[in-house]
C-alpha cells in the first residue's frame, strides 16, 4: 500500500515538474494602439499606450484598453533547462480573453518556435478589441506550451485581468466601403459608411458628412441618435449611410478624394476617413450596353438562314427602287401623253392660222 502511495506521489511530482520546469514566461509587455480616431486627439491622448506587466497570477494589465483598439501582448518565453537538458520544440503561446466579444471569447496564438536550453524568445499575440465591448474586467488566460524530442509536453499558465474602459464621448467611423473604387465608361459608384458609439453616453446630435468639391458631393445627415447602454443592440449603437454617386462624363481622369466626416454636437469633428475614387477615360468600343428597363423590354430572335437571305434580297430591292418600277408610273405616263397631244393640237392650230394670213 505504501509502495502504491509512493508511486502516486512520484507521478504527481513528475507531472508538476513537467508543467513548470523548462518553460517560463519571464516578461510581459502590453501595447495599445488607438489608430487615428479624432476622439483621442480632442482629449490630447497619445495614440499609443504601453506598459510592462508583472508576471504573476491575478495581475491587472495596467493599460487603457478602449473599445475598437488594437491590443498587443509581447511575451518573453525562456527554456530554463541547462546543459544537456532537452531542447523544447514547437513552442507557442495562446491567449484567451474570456467573454469580451458579446459573451464569446477572443483567442489568438503566436507563431511557434524552438528553444535551446538557456535561451529565450519574444513573441507577439495581437487582438482587436470589439467596438461594442462593454466596460469591465475580463479574465485573460495566458498559456505557453512546448515539447521535448521525446514528446513530453511542458506547459506554463497565467491568469490575469484585462480592463476595458470607455470614454464619456467616443464616436467612430467604423467602416467605409466605396464600390467600385475605379470607374471608366460606367460612371456610377456607391459609397457606404458606418458609424458607432463606443462611449458611455447616449448621443443624439451626431452628424455624418460626405464631401467632395471636385465630384460635387455635399451630403450632410444631422441629429443622428446612437445608444450607448450595455443592453442596447448593435443596430441601436450604429448608423449606416449609403450614397449613390454619378460622375459627369466630362470629368477628367484622376483620383478624387471623398471625405467622410463625423461630428459630435453636429459640428465638432470627431473622426474623419478618406476614400479615393479613381476616374479613368472611357476607351472607344468599351462603352457598356444600355440597361433594359421593365418598360422597355427588347427580345432579340435569331432568324433562320433562309429568312436572313430573303431579308437581304428585300433590302437590296429597296435600295434599287426607282420611279419607273413604282406603282405610280401608269397614271404619270397617261398624264404626260395627254399633255403631249394637247400641245401638238395647239401647235398645229397655230401654224394653220399663220398660213391662212
Amino acid at each position: 500500500m505504501r509502495l502504491l502511495a509512493f508511486i502516486l506521489l512520484f507521478m504527481i511530482l513528475a507531472a508538476s515538474a513537467s508543467l513548470a520546469a523548462g518553460l517560463q514566461i519571464t516578461e510581459i509587455d502590453v501595447n495599445v494602439d488607438y489608430d487615428e480616431a479624432y476622439t483621442y486627439r480632442v482629449e490630447n491622448r497619445d495614440r499609443i499606450d504601453s506598459n510592462s506587466v508583472p508576471v504573476a497570477n491575478g495581475t491587472r494589465i495596467n493599460v487603457d484598453v478602449l473599445p475598437g483598439s488594437n491590443l498587443t501582448l509581447t511575451l518573453r518565453v525562456e527554456n530554463t533547462f541547462q546543459g544537456e537538458d532537452p531542447e523544447l520544440r514547437g513552442v507557442f503561446a495562446t491567449i484567451v480573453i474570456e467573454e469580451i466579444d458579446d459573451g464569446a471569447d477572443l483567442e489568438q496564438d503566436s507563431i511557434d518556435f524552438d528553444l535551446e536550453p538557456g535561451n529565450d524568445e519574444r513573441v507577439d499575440v495581437k487582438f482587436q478589441i470589439p467596438i461594442d465591448a462593454d466596460a469591465g474586467l475580463y479574465n485573460t488566460l495566458i498559456e505557453v506550451e512546448g515539447e521535448d524530442r521525446n514528446g513530453t509536453s511542458y506547459i506554463t499558465e497565467l491568469n490575469m485581468d484585462l480592463e476595458v474602459k470607455k470614454q464619456s464621448h467616443d464616436i467612430r467611423i467604423t467602416r467605409v466601403l466605396l464600390t467600385p473604387g475605379t470607374i471608366d465608361c460606367d460612371r456610377k459608384a456607391k459609397l457606404t459608411a458606418e458609424i458607432a458609439n463606443a462611449g458611455s453616453n447616449f448621443e443624439n446630435e451626431v452628424a455624418l458628412e460626405f464631401k467632395s468639391g471636385n465630384l460635387g458631393i455635399n451630403s450632410f445627415d444631422k441629429d443622428i441618435s446612437l445608444e450607448s447602454s450595455d443592453e442596447a443592440s448593435a443596430e441601436e449603437k450604429t448608423y449606416t449611410k449609403t450614397l449613390n454617386i454619378e460622375v459627369p462624363s466630362f470629368l477628367r481622369s484622376g483620383a478624387y478624394p471623398i471625405f467622410i466626416n463625423l461630428y459630435w454636437k453636429n459640428f465638432v469633428l470627431f473622426d474623419q476617413k478618406t476614400a479615393d475614387l479613381v476616374v479613368r477615360d472611357c476607351i472607344s468600343g468599351t462603352a457598356p450596353k444600355p440597361e433594359i428597363t421593365d418598360r422597355e423590354e427588347i427580345e432579340l430572335i435569331q432568324p433562320e438562314d433562309e429568312t436572313q437571305e430573303s431579308l437581304g434580297e428585300q433590302v437590296t430591292a429597296t435600295e434599287e427602287i426607282s420611279i419607273l418600277s413604282g406603282p405610280a408610273f401608269v397614271p404619270i405616263a397617261l398624264g404626260a401623253a395627254v399633255i403631249i397631244v394637247l400641245a401638238a393640237v395647239i401647235v398645229f392650230g397655230y401654224l394653220k392660222t399663220i398660213k391662212a394670213r
